[in-house]
């Protein structure tokens, strides 16, 4: 086994590591609705305009999207869980319609395992604040949450949007009124208490996804760079900025990442999914189908909502929608596994096998590492950068040594995850041992294309191996198989016009240290295989003459395995600060 080692690099171990790390993880996956098969939404109509619901539900599908959760959005305009209505509502066509009416059907109907309740803003009536209709709220609420945990599901309750009259400044009523046919100016105070007892209920065990804040926060940061600025025209509907912004705070209540804190838009969070607008499209035609639908077939006593299909019909529509949605769902094609906690694409390009892990919450610009060889094997580095955000690729083309066949077919690769699949234009190189010949010959035909290499016991001339020895061409080992395997993915007819190419890694670092691309090589001193002073130390030399920067991190008494860092931060932080940022 040894012997067979020295002859070929990486060849024998990387297959034995990569048998070992690249089955099912036995990690468990995000605890996000986690066990959840229906979400039920209740709401006024706000929740009936459908944004945050669609984007909770998109978000909830390109993350896990093997997982089949149901999504209903039942919100009613107008309604509200106080039972209150205000004098001359809707001028005086019909009362407020009050959620309890409906609840037990709604439950009964359903048998959510997950309720999402978004109720306030219609509850103070738009009048000033009053103990007894804050009363009547808190009782609501209550109500609400006894009967929904009484049926063995678990409900979130979401603070409301709040109450915006700066667009509406001709439309609203000051204090001291005895009645509000328009909307009090100070409303928004009125919501602030409401939601702050609201938020308090945490501490009795409930769980509450506090919305009305943030959208606060972001109307006041935005508004005091753009006076004109808005959330709402009609002071009260949030658009798409703030649907998301609620999206994005219920799910973080649910158990979503941090990292989406970050997310400003809802195109933000589908900019991962090369079809997320369709898919996005396709979300909300389906809930907006079945909403009319069961909200018809449920029953409500609001008058002159739209009756939508009869609801075995919209099921199914909503049934054939689904299967578009379901297709367009997985960010990348082929089986779906689990590598290291994270999901892994495998897949077939052009012939050939093709690899993509997919971070939990990729990177803003998302950036990407590919894998030159030997996907899996000495794998710290990478499982640390796909957890930092970063997707990780790998296409195998095994026996062609970096050759212009390679670099063809790493090309059209490139070219697809870039385009198709959105990855960033720049993406940083991994060449472990003769995986170093892919990685710098093809960054040398494409460098523009190349953020950063990390070469491992780079093979950088193959004189050096597999000639080396065997062909007395270089001091190491060398292999004869491997050599014959390169002479036949060249094309080349004799051993001396393999000498004479000038094409190898050592050769063509003119295009890289042109194009400024910083190298990192880690090696050990005492490699006998692909000899240090044969190819990374004449790639420091040649390059450093030529202007380039290069990293060396020498192993002492090292030989050519293991790769890598028993600490990989080093090679991560190298690869983060050259192809991490937008």
């Amino acid at each position: 086994m040894k012997e067979a080692l020295s002859r070929h690099p990486c060849l024998v171990l990387g297959s034995l590591v990569l048998v070992a790390v690249s089955g099912l993880s036995s990690e468990a996956e995000s605890d996000l609705l986690s066990g959840v098969r229906r979400v039920v939404v209740l709401g006024d109509s706000i929740t009936y305009g459908g944004g945050y619901v669609a984007a909770i539900e998109a978000y909830a599908l390109t993350r896990h999207p093997s997982r089949q959760i149901e999504w209903l959005n039942l919100g009613l305009p107008s309604e509200t869980v106080s039972g209150l209505s205000e004098p001359g509502h809707a001028d005086g066509q019909f009362p407020r319609p009050d959620l309890h009416e409906r609840l037990d059907r709604v439950l009964a109907e359903t048998k959510p395992d997950l309720v999402v309740a978004c109720y306030g803003m219609n509850d103070g009536i738009y009048y000033p604040f009053g103990q007894e209709r804050f009363a009547r709220f808190q009782d609501g609420l209550r109500r609400l949450h006894v009967r929904v945990l009484a049926r063995g599901a678990r409900l979130l309750h979401v603070t409301p949007p709040p109450f915006d009259p700066e667009p509406i400044q001709d439309r609203t009523l000051p204090s001291g009124l005895d009645e509000y046919r328009r909307p009090f100016i100070g409303y928004n105070q009125v919501l602030d208490r409401y939601s702050d007892w609201l938020l308090a209920q945490r501490s009795h065990g409930w769980e509450v996804a506090d919305v009305h804040g943030p959208l606060n926060r972001h109307l006041s940061a935005r508004r005091a760079r753009e006076p004109a600025y808005r959330l709402a025209d009609d002071g009260v509907h949030i658009g798409a900025t703030g649907h998301w912004i609620a999206a994005r705070e219920i799910l973080l209540a649910l158990g979503g990442p941090g990292d989406i804190a970050s997310l400003e838009t809802t195109d933000a969070m589908l900019e991962g999914h090369p079809r997320g607008a369709e898919l996005f499209k396709l979300i909300a035609e389906r809930q907006a189908l079945l909403k009319d639908a069961m909200l018809t077939a449920i029953g409500h006593a609001r008058p002159g909502m739209p009756r939508g299909f009869p609801l075995a019909e919209a099921e199914r529509r909503a049934a054939a929608l689904d299967v578009q949605i379901r297709a367009l769902a997985p960010p990348f094609p082929g089986q779906r596994t689990r590598w290291q906690g994270f999901d892994r694409y495998d897949f077939e390009f052009a012939g050939k096998p093709a690899i993509v892990v997919v971070p939990r919450e990729p990177r803003p610009g998302r950036p990407w590492a590919w894998r030159g060889e030997f996907f899996g094997a000495f794998a710290n580095a990478d499982i640390e950068l796909v957890s930092r955000g970063f997707h990780l690729a790998y296409l195998g083309v095994p026996d062609l040594f970096g050759s212009p066949a390679a670099v063809a077919a790493w090309t059209a690769f490139h070219e697809v995850l870039t385009t198709e699949y959105k990855l960033a234009g720049k993406v940083a190189l991994i060449g472990l041992s003769r995986g170093g010949l892919y990685c710098y010959n093809w960054a040398a035909a494409n460098p523009d294309k190349v953020s950063c290499i990390y070469a491992d016991a780079a093979v950088c001339d193959f004189k050096s191996w597999p000639g080396g020895k065997v062909k007395g061409l270089g001091r190491g080992d060398g292999s004869a198989a491997e050599w014959e395997k390169l002479l036949k993915a060249y094309g080349f007819q004799s051993d001396a016009e393999a000498v004479a190419y000038r094409g190898n890694p050592v050769d063509s670092l003119r295009p890289l240290a042109e194009a400024r691309i910083p190298l990192l090589h880690v090696y050990g001193d005492a490699d006998t295989v692909v000899p240090a002073d044969e190819n990374t130390g004449v790639v420091a030399t040649r390059y450093r003459e030529l202007g380039g920067s290069i990293t060396l991190i020498p192993k002492p008494g090292v030989g050519h395995h293991p790769h890598g860092l028993a600490d990989p931060m080093t090679i991560v932080d190298f690869i983060i600060e050259h192809a991490g940022r937008p």
